[in-house]
């Protein structure tokens, strides 16, 4: 592997080290040691949660690959699961909000579970049970978690501002630490005790077996709206009031929905930018590099909203300007940089400047994270946390799906997760 790759990893490595080893009172909230362990359980319990996730995103086209179902199957496995979030997803993510916050946990691990089992099972049909158990697990995992902490940390009396710390280092741990090392363990099982490409899924529903037993065991039950007089369609219907009489909460539904399309477009595209000639890239390093870009973005996260100014509002603001240039480099690349005709070899100079580049973006990603999650604690009704949430993952989902068909249909399905 090339020096490159292990300097932009040390050097990452370095200022995130540097960064949650040099933080002063003025980056630091005194909170209680109640908050603490109430907020240490969380974020026990989101880690668990997280590394179930993590651990089978990189062996999934892999394993279906290996059961000899061709690009075009793997495929509409992939949409399938897109669309159960969009569609089965919106539905039971948004019960939490009346049949309890706990109990969407627990269904989320639950439904994760039966997901992972399906993968045992070469049949297509059973396949795809997985994938739809999958999307609607994916909902709930974006949606219950969040909305049953910040009503159990306002039912327990706690400081609002005390929840940017459990925010961010939920991103720190869930989306950067627990990721890599998930990627690393995923890895021995599979390469280093040669267990096939199914282990990973094993020991995810192991991880979620664990935390719904924490779940079960630790957490108490809160709802949103509880009121039995109101059906699911009522409940939607109010969901779709509150957002289009408050500006507020539709231009959050649209960040979120536009910056999270921007991820998942990067997440389809990022191999075939830097190796647009079949460059050798160490594609696992490489992911690992993004995730330690993403807890540098955490860490700078959580050091911005430990103080007064500058408001969450304001400094996202900067952050979509970096995420926008930081996406542009592909392009301008490929004007001011002469492309190479050489077939595989090692990464090329326009590659490297923009896995640097893409650096940027995920370290934006670990800023965007906590900080929309606050504005989302700020902005969005308590009894219809939950159902509102999922509605702004429905044109995230249909951008998604549209996205995916169109790059599995114009270039080698390899690319595709």
């Amino acid at each position: 592997m090339e020096m490159f790759f292990y300097l932009v990893f040390g050097a990452l490595g370095a200022v995130v080290a540097a960064l949650e080893l040099s933080k002063t009172n003025k980056d630091r909230i005194n909170t209680s040691s109640a908050f603490n362990s109430f907020k240490n359980n969380y974020l026990l319990v989101y880690s668990l949660m997280m590394a179930g996730d993590w651990l089978q995103g990189p062996y999934v086209y892999y394993l279906y690959s290996t059961y000899g179902f061709g690009k075009g199957e793997i495929g509409q496995l992939f949409i399938a699961g897109f669309g159960s979030s969009m569609l089965f997803g919106t539905i039971v993510g948004s019960l939490a909000d009346k049949q309890g916050r706990k109990r969407a946990c627990v269904t989320y691990c639950l439904t994760y579970i039966l997901s992972c089992i399906t993968k045992h099972s070469p049949q297509y049909k059973i396949l795809m049970i997985g994938r739809i158990l999958g999307g609607i697990a994916t909902s709930l995992l974006f949606s219950a978690f969040e909305s049953w902490l910040v009503a159990e940390h306002n039912k327990r009396g706690f400081e609002q501002q005390w929840l940017s710390i459990t925010f961010s280092k939920a991103i720190f741990l869930g989306n950067g630490l627990v990721a890599i090392l998930s990627g690393l363990f995923g890895n021995l099982l599979v390469d280093s005790f040669s267990l096939g490409p199914v282990a990973p899924f094993d020991a995810a529903a192991c991880f979620l077996a664990i935390g719904m037993v924490i779940i079960l065991s630790s957490w108490t039950e809160n709802y949103g709206d509880p009121s039995e007089s109101k059906d699911l369609l009522t409940q939607f219907r109010g969901a779709a009031v509150a957002i289009a009489s408050d500006e507020k909460i539709a231009l959050l539904g649209a960040i979120q929905s536009l910056f999270e399309g921007s991820m998942y477009t990067f997440v389809f595209l990022w191999t075939p930018a830097l190796s647009p000639n079949d460059e050798e890239i160490p594609h696992g390093f490489i992911f690992a590099t993004f995730m330690l870009a993403s807890m540098l973005g955490s860490s700078l996260a959580s050091r911005l909203m430990a103080r007064s100014p500058p408001r969450v509002e304001s400094y996202m603001q900067i952050v979509f300007v970096v995420s926008s240039v930081s996406l542009l480099l592909p392009i301008v690349t490929s004007f001011l940089v002469a492309p190479s005709n050489v077939k595989s070899g090692g990464i090329s100079f326009s590659g490297s400047l923009q896995l640097l580049g893409f650096c940027t973006f995920e370290a934006c990603v670990g800023i965007f994270w906590p900080s929309i999650m606050k504005m989302r604690s700020q902005y969005i009704p308590e009894e219809a946390r939950s159902t509102i949430m999922n509605f702004f993952r429905i044109p995230l989902n249909i951008f998604v799906c549209v996205v995916l068909y169109n790059v599995c249909s114009s270039m080698t399905f390899k690319y595709c997760p």
